[in-house]
């Protein structure tokens, strides 16, 4: 049986990261993709993971990103993809009306442009391998998320496109959604979230629930938020939205 060709998006750290770890462990060499050089990666605790024909530097606040994707897997010979994880987000903590209008312009391109983007340019490579294609959303695309109002956003678009393009390729492709809480990530720093607002120590760590999305994947869920607390909570924001609202009014007030 030959091997599966996977590709992960986000790869440097997080999640991405530890779904890369798993999938080696289990004899795979996914193809991954991050922000970071090969040469910066190299002097990283996890440079084993990550080598010149597996590892492309890819920007997705670029407009190029897709097509910079493309070429790399024209150049490693890849003619089809059997999994695509689009696991890659950015995010951003702050009162409403303090985002700029390029940092908002840059949580779109990341969170949402280059997620279609990039679905485009990978779609003839999913379809000849009748593929998987997995987008990993976010419970803040159905609860009020204040002071992340952008990001919760554009989870939000993501869940609607991924929604219809499932409708679209089914029989050909497999769209998946897989909704991960919150995760002990380095995202959180990087966003501007304070320790003190939000200790995000006490988060699941990023293999557990890496472990989670893999095994959703496995089964072949078309939608699934991993954890039974954020199923609730995700349900509660989507069925409950008014009594939500209050109570969140009343915890703030």
């Amino acid at each position: 049986m030959s091997q599966r060709t996977s590709l992960i998006t986000g790869a440097t750290d997080g999640i991405g990261l530890e779904l890369a770890r798993l999938l080696q462990t289990r004899g795979e060499r996914p193809l991954l993709l991050g922000r970071k050089s090969l040469e910066e990666l190299a002097l990283g605790e996890h440079s084993a993971v990550f080598d010149a024909d597996h590892y492309c530097e890819a920007d997705l606040s670029r407009e190029d990103c897709a097509e910079s994707v493309t070429a790399f897997l024209e150049r490693q010979g890849i003619a089809s993809l059997d999994l695509v994880v689009l696991n890659a987000a950015t995010g951003w903590v702050g009162p409403p009306g303090g985002l700029p209008g390029d940092g908002i312009e840059r949580l779109v391109q990341v969170n949402v442009s280059s997620q279609v983007a990039l679905t485009h340019a990978l779609l003839p490579r999913l379809e000849a391998a009748r593929g998987q294609l997995v987008f990993v959303g976010s419970i803040a695309a159905g609860l009020p998320a204040p002071e992340f109002a952008v990001y919760a956003a554009t989870k939000a678009a993501l869940e609607g496109f991924a929604r219809s393009l499932r409708e679209e390729l089914r029989g050909r492709v497999q769209v998946q959604l897989v909704r991960p809480g919150a995760t002990r990530t380095g995202m959180h720093a990087k966003s501007g979230l304070k320790r003190e607002v939000i200790d995000w120590e006490r988060f699941p760590p990023a293999e557990s629930v890496a472990r989670s999305l893999l095994k959703a994947v496995q089964a072949g869920s078309e939608t699934l938020t991993v954890g039974a607390g954020n199923r609730m909570l995700f349900a509660a924001g989507r069925y409950l939205s008014t009594p939500l609202d209050w109570a969140m009014r009343k915890k703030q007030s």
